[in-house]
This record gives C-alpha cells, sequence and structure tokens, in this order.
C-alpha cells in the first residue's frame, strides 16, 4: 500500500517556485529485484576474491610477473591522455594492488568493455554523418561565440541554427510547457530521459502520451537501465506499450559485475513534431517539479528550442535509439520540418558520450569559463572538476572576472556533497565566489558568461566529463541569456555566501575527509 500525505506551504517572501511539499511513501517499486542483483553481483566479487586469493598462495612465483605487469600498466596509464585525477587514481591503485590491479586496469580499459559498442556508434554515425549540415558561420555574433560554435562543429559536428528559444527557471515552468506543447503533437514525439519514475507528473505525461499514440502519433522513449531502475514500474511500462508506445531501456542492469556499469544515459531530450525541442537538468519525476520533497526545495532549470535546431536533438535521439534496438534506422521522415527562424537567435544542440572521442561538454564549458570577461556563473549539483577546470576558475577571479559557483545548501548525496562544497570552497582565496541555495537541492546545469551560455544535463563533475552520455544548448539568445541573469540574481536572493570565515575547510577533520573522499572523484 503507498501511502502519502501531501501538504504545501509558500515561504514569505518567496515566488510561487519555491514551495515546501511533503510526502511520506511506503514501498519502493523495484527494491527486491534491485537487493536481489547487488547480492549477485557481491558474491560475484566475493568468489573471485577468494579463487584469487588461493591462486596466488598455491603460486607464489606469480607475485614477480604480477608486480612487472602492474608496473607496465603504470607506465601505460602515464602515456595515456586519462585526465590528472584518474591517472593519480590508477598509479596508487596499481601500486597498492599490483598482484591483481593490472588485472582490474585491462578489463576497465575502453577497447574490453566498451570496444564493440563503440564500433556499433562509429557505424551509425556513419550512416547518418551525411544528414549534418554544412558548416556556416552564424552572422552577429561575437569573436568569442563564434570561436565556441566552431569548437563544437570541430569536436562532435554540431552546427548553429538560427532559432527562438525559452528559458524556464524550475521544473514545474519546464514541464508546463512540455505537457502543452504534448498535447499538440500531431506526427511523432521522442522522450529521453535518465530517470522516468512513478507518480503525479508521469501520470499526467503517460495519459498524453497514451492518447496520442492511439490516434497514430509516433511516441518514443528510451529510458537509462540505472537511473529508472526500480522507479517505473512494470505495469506503467505496460500500459505505454499496449497504447501503442515503443520504449527501450539504455545499458540495463545485468546480473554480473561489470565496469559498464558505470556507462549511463544522462541525457534529458523531447523532440515534438520536429519543431519544438527540449532539454535541461530534469528528470520525468515528482521531485523535479516539486510534487515530492525530497533534499528541501528541488531547483531545476530546462530550455525550449523551436526551428530548424530542433533537428540537432531529433539526430541525437535516433542515433541513441538505433544503438538500444540494433535496428537501422531511416532518418529521414524526421528531419528537416521546421525552416531557419530568421530573426532567431544563434543555437547549437550539442551532445557528449563515449560516443564521441572528443570531452565536448568539458570542452564547451571550459571554452566558456575562458572567454568570460566580467562574469562567469555556474549552477550545478556537484562540483567535482578535474584539476584543469579547477585551476582555470581560479586563474579567471584572480584576473578579475566575477566567479559566481551555486551549489545546493541540502544534499542528496552527502559523500559527493562533501567533496563538492570543499573543491568549491578551495577556489575562495583566489576569489571565487560559493553560494549555497538554502532550503534546498539545487539540480540546474548552467554556466553562462557575458557572451554567451549552456544549459543541459551536463554536471561539472568527472563522470558528466568523461563517462556519461549528456546533452545541452549552447546560446547567445538574448532572451534566454536575460531569463539565465535573472535567474541566478533571483537565486542569490536566497542562497547563503560561503567565505574563507565560514567555510568548512577550517576544520581539521573536514580536510581529513574530504581528501579521502577525493580518492573517489571519477566514480561520483
Amino acid at each position: 500500500m503507498r501511502k502519502e500525505k501531501i501538504t504545501a506551504r509558500r515561504e514569505r517572501g518567496r515566488s510561487p517556485d519555491y514551495r515546501i511539499v511533503k510526502i511520506r511513501t511506503e514501498g519502493k517499486v523495484g527494491v527486491a529485484k534491485t537487493v536481489f542483483i547487488g547480492v549477485l553481483i557481491l558474491l560475484q566479487l566475493a568468489l573471485v576474491i577468494t579463487l584469487y586469493v588461493g591462486f596466488i598462495a598455491a603460486f607464489r612465483w606469480y607475485m614477480l610477473p604480477a608486480f612487472i605487469l602492474s608496473l607496465i600498466c603504470c607506465l601505460h596509464v602515464l602515456s595515456s591522455d586519462k585526465n590528472g585525477q584518474e591517472k593519480a587514481i590508477w598509479l596508487l591503485f596499481l601500486t597498492v594492488f599490483y598482484y591483481f590491479g593490472f588485472i582490474a586496469y585491462i578489463i576497465a580499459s575502453d577497447k574490453f568493455f566498451f570496444g564493440r559498442a563503440q564500433k556499433r556508434y562509429e557505424k551509425i554515425y556513419s550512416r547518418s554523418a551525411h544528414l549534418i549540415p554544412a558548416y556556416m558561420p552564424p552572422e552577429g555574433v561575437s569573436p568569442q561565440v563564434e570561436r565556441d560554435m566552431k569548437y563544437l562543429y570541430e569536436a562532435g559536428g554540431f552546427v548553429p541554427y538560427r532559432a527562438r528559444s525559452e528559458y524556464f527557471p524550475s521544473g514545474a515552468k519546464f514541464f508546463d510547457d512540455v505537457i502543452k506543447e504534448l498535447k499538440k503533437a500531431e506526427k511523432f514525439i521522442f522522450i529521453e530521459f535518465f530517470i522516468i519514475s512513478d507518480g503525479v507528473l508521469f501520470n499526467r505525461v503517460a495519459d498524453i502520451l497514451c492518447r496520442k499514440a492511439r490516434e497514430g502519433v509516433e511516441v518514443r522513449i528510451i529510458r537509462d537501465g540505472f537511473g529508472s531502475h526500480g522507479t517505473l514500474s512494470g505495469k506503467n511500462i505496460r500500459r505505454l506499450k499496449e497504447a501503442g508506445v515503443k520504449i527501450n531501456c539504455f545499458n540495463p542492469l545485468p546480473l554480473h559485475f561489470s565496469f559498464a556499469l558505470n556507462l549511463r544515459d544522462h541525457r534529458k531530450i523531447v523532440v515534438i513534431d520536429g519543431k519544438t525541442a527540449y532539454t535541461g537538468g530534469c528528470n520525468l519525476a515528482d521531485e523535479y517539479i516539486n510534487e515530492k520533497r525530497m533534499h528541501g526545495y528541488w531547483k531545476d532549470a530546462g530550455i525550449r528550442t523551436e526551428g530548424a535546431a530542433t533537428d540537432g536533438f531529433t539526430l541525437t535521439f535516433l542515433r541513441q535509439w538505433e544503438f538500444v534496438t540494433k535496428k537501422q534506422e531511416n532518418y529521414s521522415p524526421y528531419l528537416g520540418l521546421s525552416g531557419e527562424i530568421e530573426d532567431g537567435d544563434a543555437v547549437v544542440p550539442y551532445a557528449d558520450g563515449k560516443d564521441y572521442s572528443a570531452a565536448v561538454a568539458k570542452g564547451v564549458y571550459s571554452n566558456i569559463m575562458a572567454g568570460a570577461g566580467e562574469k562567469l556563473y555556474i549552477m550545478t549539483p556537484y562540483f567535482v572538476p578535474d584539476e584543469d577546470t579547477a585551476n582555470l576558475l581560479a586563474r579567471k577571479a584572480l584576473s578579475g572576472t566575477d566567479v559566481r559557483i551555486v551549489l545546493p545548501a541540502v544534499p542528496d548525496k552527502p559523500y559527493v556533497y562533501s567533496v563538492s562544497v570543499d573543491n568549491a570552497e578551495r577556489l575562495i582565496p583566489s576569489g571565487v565566489k560559493v553560494y549555497k541555495m538554502k532550503h534546498a537541492f539545487v539540480h540546474s546545469k548552467v554556466v553562462a558568461s557575458e557572451f554567451c551560455a549552456a544549459v543541459g544535463s551536463v554536471n561539472i563533475d568527472l563522470r558528466s566529463y568523461y563517462n556519461q552520455f549528456e546533452n545541452g544548448v549552447y546560446t547567445d539568445d538574448k532572451k534566454v541569456m536575460k531569463a539565465v541573469f535573472s535567474d541566478f540574481a533571483n537565486t542569490f536572493d536566497v542562497c547563503e555566501q560561503i567565505t574563507e570565515q565560514n567555510s568548512a575547510r577550517k576544520k581539521f577533520s573536514h580536510r581529513l575527509v574530504t581528501s579521502l573522499l577525493r580518492l573517489f572523484a571519477p566514480l561520483m
């Protein structure tokens, strides 16, 4: 039985978006299955470790070859293009656990667990490469924006469009607009989310999707096998399928341990009729519209684009759909359904993941940071940057740029939160201003300078930069920029600024714990 008690009140002096909603839920979908898979994986690891220890005891001569092989792996790590933190962790691991470290290093390599998938992606991208328009330098943009857009084209084949866009400063406003447009769908609806969860929001969306599917509208959904594991019931999946909705899962959880578990589809995409598209930080779950309170007020953001730019989202979705279904796709009927908007501003939809050779999303953020002159504002739930990003932010602040980072005051994952806050506080002596949004979990992923902004699914952490499949929008749209900075201004008003005086880093115990947690940064 699911018992819910929902109460809501508006906080004094807050906008209508700042609602406090309380919920009590008994029972979770898929808990038994999750526990079962977890136990199976632990048993497999225990068996492997037991056999390995027995092997070492029986064959002591093995230690010298193991040491030599781990040493060779250390040399390979040093010559690889891994980021500095990942190199340090692997070197430590291979040195301390040399008797089996080389085995873990080999099976953790992309070629070992992602090689076959990579070849499939290469075929998919090769077949659809002709669908990417030729790059045309945008007119009327700043040199900084033009360089950024050239980078996106060279790094991943992402082209700029003239489009009309709108920024949403909350999940509630974002999904209100999505639902309004879903009701207008006539040809097709494509949806891709990391998390799709049973609840009030899902029911509202599912009612529309089922009705549209019965009317003949083509509806396709991609959900992530980890993010949506145990959140979407079999009953609701059957409900969608019976109505004619096609729903598929990216990288379902296996019954055995694999490093591929770390590869997740974190993208957020909604495409309607090839004319309207959405992305942002929101997933399809009640907490994103504050229908369910999990970590205080849930602060999120999203963006809508209209016009030919929708093709960028469509192509990203269909490529992933072809990968998941293993069936060759005909892209043509879904592209070119909307023309350029002559009075629109420059927009570049982009994506990132193991399907691209370059770290596209990191490049987008780094370019915005490096090009900022007067101001650089960042809103992110997790702040686990690599050394390059941290040093870049410190240099910008030292050079006089107004660098501000907004983090949650309420954590969703305490261990990641501790590291995120510590990483941000390390930058305070350089002049970076760090804020925590009171009574809230900030889930927005926004990076903006006076020239441009990026809104999407990308966190400032090593998972988003190197392991997950992500997407976003890069733009200098004047209306969007105004809305983004208005959102930051409103958020600063309800934040507490962290200074060297009230920093948690003043405590030795905090510095010690976070230093240990930083070892696991690539997994956070």
